[in-house]
């Protein structure tokens, strides 16, 4: 961590700014990188069969530290379980969404899902609940996660996730940097707990 006009920051792992020929070469790479190694998806908006788009990406690794990785990784199994437990919790559900429903037509209509689900009897003896938590440092005294949310619906991206560390260290290869990956290594996220 340093410190820029008392501003704590974390170093990035490369000098940043890139050049800009340097940067669009770079890029261009990494967008083929992506779509060769399936972190691709379909347009919502102009869907084709023939036609893939690279799914976004961060084009650098950002620097965590592995102490604040390693709290979420520990603390992940805790929130799993009370995302289940709450999932579970009919009258909190009703209460809590009950202004919700009266405004968001989409939270509406899942939770009609649920009420239906509800009514009929759970026919399946085992549930799985595809989440994606997401953590930023903060650093303004020293340096501790924070969860910024936990995505339930919003979590599709999981199977493409496995595809960006490998394409972070392609980007690190291709700028003259594979050093770092010898220094520093990269956790891929492949936590399924």
């Amino acid at each position: 961590m340093s410190s820029d006009a008392n501003t704590p920051v974390l170093r990035n792992c490369i000098r940043l700014p890139l050049p800009e020929d340097e940067l669009l070469e770079v890029t261009a790479k990494a967008k083929d990188y992506a779509i060769m190694h399936g972190a691709a998806m379909r347009s919502k908006t102009a869907f084709s069969p023939d036609s893939l788009n690279f799914a976004p990406f961060v084009l650098v690794p950002s620097s965590f530290p592995r102490k604040e990785f390693e709290k979420a990784v520990a603390l992940q199994p805790i929130i799993n379980r009370l995302m289940h437990n709450v999932a579970h919790d009919e009258e909190f559900i009703t209460t809590t969404l009950a202004e919700t429903i009266k405004v968001d037509e989409f939270t509406a209509n899942l939770f009609n899902i649920y009420r239906k689900v509800l009514a009929h009897g759970f026919t399946q003896a085992y549930s799985i609940g595809l989440l994606r938590s997401d953590y930023m440092a903060h650093v303004s005294e020293g340096c501790a996660i924070k969860q910024v949310e936990i995505n339930t619906v919003a979590s599709s991206f999981a199977g493409i996730a496995t595809q960006l560390v490998p394409q972070q260290k392609f980007v690190l290869s291709e700028l003259g940097h594979a050093d770092k990956l010898h220094n520093v290594s990269i956790p891929i996220q492949n936590y399924f707990i």
